[in-house]
């Protein structure tokens, strides 16, 4: 009974025949006036609100989460087999802390107008590294559109998918470059220095703690950084281990990629409408009706419209830096 009522429903819809006047009911004004709705709803809250309201504060909300960006990188190691980097929260801190810095300043650049250079922001939160690199981005509003920017750069891709590094960290930061607000983003590529290279260290836990903001507190940070007393040594550090982010909500992942999810949606519709076009001009073809084989081009027109402004807001100014291999051998 089901099945006869959709294969009813369907002919209804999208077969020109008889019992419709060989009009499809998916074709005719009315729908199609409630489709175009649709798909401006979906431009909305899934596009624009999105990528215009930039909630970053409070809600956590930002269109580029660190968490979406560390899980982005992950799967370009793999379909690139190399090994998943760790996301450790001290090289997230360090992140976060050059994102910041290019925010309250106003400059892109992986050295500041000071002069701090990366491995600064690595020497702040004591982490001793044997190799390490770092991208940048700026005015990207997609999560996807990083990595898809950093992963077409063959410089920025070495980083990506080097094989010597183990871990990673990522920040992000809003704030005002060139007149106008804007996303900042810092990923930090790193392999640490064997525990044996760092005997003698003496590691201040409480001085690292005090680097770390309200927004990462104490008891997450301090435990990770493990000390064992060694005969002839004062300190040995080791580095954490933390599992991959997966804390993103459903939300915060629908906001993180604005434009590639309502594209998934958009050309879904576009397909619906593509197939019952073809099945209005093939079937029947003695009974073709102008008006909607009209309805439906202007359906397609204005959703390949909205892709391409989609398209535009959100690739016209974006911009990522020359990578930097800062590893031990090339600093």
């Amino acid at each position: 009974m089901y099945n006869t009522l959709m294969i009813s429903w369907f002919k209804k819809h999208f077969i020109p025949h008889n019992g419709n006047d060989n009009r499809p009911h998916f074709l005719r004004s009315k729908n199609i006036r409630n489709v175009i709705f649709i798909v401006l709803f979906l431009e909305i809250f899934t596009f624009l609100i999105p990528t215009l309201t930039r909630i970053n504060t409070t809600g956590n909300m930002a269109s580029v989460l660190p968490s979406i960006l560390s899980n982005l990188t992950n799967e370009e190691r793999t379909a690139n087999k190399e090994a998943t980097l760790t996301v450790n929260p001290i090289l997230n801190k360090a992140a976060e802390m050059k994102a910041n810095d290019m925010a309250e300043k106003g400059y892109f650049a992986h050295t500041s107008p000071e002069g701090k250079t990366p491995w600064y922001w690595l020497g702040e939160v004591h982490y001793e590294y044997q190799y390490a690199g770092e991208n940048l981005a700026i005015n990207f509003t997609d999560s996807k559109d990083v990595t898809s920017a950093w992963m077409a750069s063959p410089t920025h891709k070495a980083n990506i998918v080097k094989e010597n590094y183990t871990e990673m960290g990522t920040g992000v930061a809003s704030g005002i470059y060139e007149g106008k607000e804007t996303i900042f983003v810092a990923q930090v590529y790193a392999n640490p220095l064997p525990k044996e290279s760092v005997l003698n260290t003496k590691i201040d836990t409480n001085e690292i703690t005090k680097k770390i903001p309200n927004k990462i507190t104490t008891d997450k940070i301090a435990p990770q950084i493990k000390t064992t007393n060694v005969l002839g040594a004062e300190v040995i550090q080791e580095s954490p281990k933390v599992s991959e982010e997966t804390n993103a909500t459903f939300i915060q992942k629908m906001f993180a990629s604005p434009r590639h999810n309502s594209n998934i949606i958009f050309f879904l519709i576009f397909g619906i409408v593509i197939f019952s076009l073809v099945l209005n001009i093939i079937i029947k073809v003695k009974h073709h009706h102008p008006d909607l084989i009209t309805n439906a081009l202007i359906t397609l027109a204005i959703i390949l419209a909205i892709v391409m402004a989609n398209y535009l807001i959100s690739n016209k100014s974006m911009t990522t830096t020359s990578n930097l291999d800062y590893s031990s051998e090339n600093k």
